[in-house]
């Protein structure tokens, strides 16, 4: 049996992934354990994991920024900054308690400087883009806009930073932290999607989605009214007047719409054919849906396509816009602007990729290359290699910091 230690940054769209690949590992016979705040031990034990509660300083702490692209560029930063107060959390139970193999997630800043002062064997789990000279997300016009409010986030990290590293004896620097480059890299889609994915080598493990093999349901077509599933991610809003506007778009009632608010409060007085809570079952809904209506989440678009359903993406941010660009050159759907969401362009974009031919054509080779990677089973046997090649010397104590004395 190998421990392994699971650490994902604290937020739905980044535990959620982990859950499958936790459950892989538990059936296989090893241990996970997760450092996450208390309310998502239901989750975790619901996968087979075990949870440490920690807390953090200001939870949500993002969410202060009403600019989508402020508020996606400040993640990051929350992130850096709560280390300061959940490394001490983690500190003794690393040290006392090592894990075989450590897991975290690509923004999880503790995650990153565990590994790079305990010296664990250590994967990065990775729900986005990856670079290398052929492609790099910081290279596209959408991070360009988004430049110079990273450089100052980043300059405003710098103190934090150089406190973190004095307790715990590094030497990283802030762009450091999001760096892609663990022992090994699992990236959760598969190659034909990621630009330039075929030059992509080691330490790069493209696993395609974090839906389990087993859910592959297909949808009942004909069956009753087209459905649609429209769901703005938990980060980000659709748009402002986004349940009105689903109200006039769908209003006929010739659509059953499924629509998640996104831990935001439902509207009140829904009519039958609308269905909206804070929160839906994804994958469920997926499985039966026509169409699907995101903001480009990775996560949720690789979902979407592990059950073959077509997209309209509605990106705000900058990771998202990339994911969006990306849809639309492999004809996996259409890229609609929040900002010109009217209920007729929404209805009919919609309607567009419900219908078309060579729409669904497309997505049901890309449903079948994401199925083809291995999701959360071949990151299983990943994880299960980097543990079998360690060498012993690894599993001897690193030599004390700061943080010991």
């Amino acid at each position: 049996m190998t421990r392994y230690a699971m650490l994902p940054s604290p937020m739905t769209g980044h535990v959620n992934p982990t859950l499958p690949i936790t459950r892989e590992l538990v059936d296989r016979g090893h241990e996970v354990v997760y450092d996450l705040p208390a309310a998502y031990r239901e989750s975790v034990e619901a996968a087979g994991g075990r949870l440490r509660p920690m807390d953090l300083r200001e939870p949500d702490g993002y969410r202060s920024e009403p600019d989508p692209v402020a508020r996606f560029a400040r993640v990051p930063m929350w992130l850096a900054e709560e280390a300061e107060h959940v490394l001490p959390q983690l500190w003794g139970r690393f040290r006392e308690s090592p894990p075989d193999v450590l897991v975290y997630d690509m923004t999880c800043v503790w995650g990153r400087m565990l590994a790079r002062a305990l010296r664990f064997p250590a994967a990065m789990l990775v729900g986005s883009y990856v670079g290398n000279e052929h492609f790099s997300p910081m290279r596209t016009r959408h991070y360009a806009a988004m430049k110079e409010i990273l450089d100052q986030g980043f300059a405003g990290l710098a103190g934090v930073i150089g406190r973190l590293n004095d307790a715990y004896g590094l030497h990283m620097r802030p762009a450091e932290l999001f760096a892609r480059d663990e022992r090994l890299v699992l990236v959760a889609m598969p190659r034909e999607f990621h630009p330039a994915g075929n030059t992509f080598g080691d330490p790069f493990r493209f696993i395609g989605s974090a839906v389990p093999s087993g859910k592959t349901a297909p949808r009942t077509e004909g069956a009753g009214p087209r459905r649609v599933y429209i769901s703005p991610g938990t980060v980000v809003d659709l748009w402002p007047d986004m349940n009105e506007t689903v109200q006039l778009a769908f209003g006929d009632g010739s659509w059953q719409v499924h629509l998640s608010t996104g831990g935001r409060p439902a509207p009140h007085g829904s009519p039958s054919w609308l269905h909206a809570a804070p929160s839906l079952p994804q994958w469920d809904l997926l499985a039966e849906a026509d169409a699907f209506v995101t903001h480009g989440g990775t996560n949720s678009v690789m979902e979407a396509l592990h059950f073959g359903v077509p997209m309209v993406v509605m990106a705000s941010a900058p990771e998202h816009a990339i994911t969006a660009d990306r849809v639309e050159e492999l004809g996996l759907g259409v890229r609609l602007a929040p900002e010109e969401a009217t209920a007729e362009r929404l209805r009919s974009a919609v309607a567009e990729v419900a219908t078309s031919t060579d729409v669904r054509a497309s997505v049901a080779s890309m449903r079948d290359s994401v199925r083809a990677a291995g999701g959360p089973a071949a990151a299983a046997s990943e994880l299960e290699l980097l543990d079998a090649g360690r060498p012993p010397a690894a599993r001897t104590a690193p030599a004390k910091s700061r943080a010991d004395r």
